[in-house]
């Protein structure tokens, strides 16, 4: 490797390096943006019946999901994922603050059982008081 070879090595890093320096003043300039009107967005909703918004998203929703869920079975293809699509709505609805629907039937089956454990505890509360949970199992 020569002397030529070293200097346009520099040379195409340098151009490189400018052109990332380009996107990022780009990139910054869209997040600032962004930004002012997510602030500007804050002052709107702050005038808001919260009530009214809540039954306006609410009643929203299921139609955009229904949407949104067509638009990644499309994509997706054979790959499409059902069980990381219930996980990624349980995201959203933590995110959001509410109780996930949950009515995969793994879950279903689950509260079933629990729902009959309590039952049982209820008839006979003293097996109940000595079965043992998972965590006291010795190893």
């Amino acid at each position: 490797m020569g002397m030529k070879d070293v200097k346009s090595w520099i040379n195409r890093r340098e151009e490189q390096i400018q052109k990332a320096e380009a996107a990022e003043a780009k990139y910054s300039a869209e997040l600032d943006k962004a930004l002012d009107e997510y602030h500007e967005l804050e002052v709107c909703a702050e005038s808001l019946d919260l009530a009214e918004l809540e039954t306006a998203r609410l009643s929203l929703r299921p139609e955009e999901e229904k949407r949104a869920v067509s638009k990644i079975e499309d994509a997706y293809g054979s790959s499409f994922d059902y069980a990381t699509l219930c996980e990624a709505t349980d995201q959203v609805s933590d995110l959001l603050g509410e109780e996930p629907i949950d009515s995969t039937p793994r879950s279903v089956r689950r509260d079933l059982q629990q729902a009959q454990e309590k039952v049982l505890e209820l008839i006979y509360p003293q097996q109940a008081a000595h079965k043992k949970k998972a965590k006291d199992w010795e190893r």
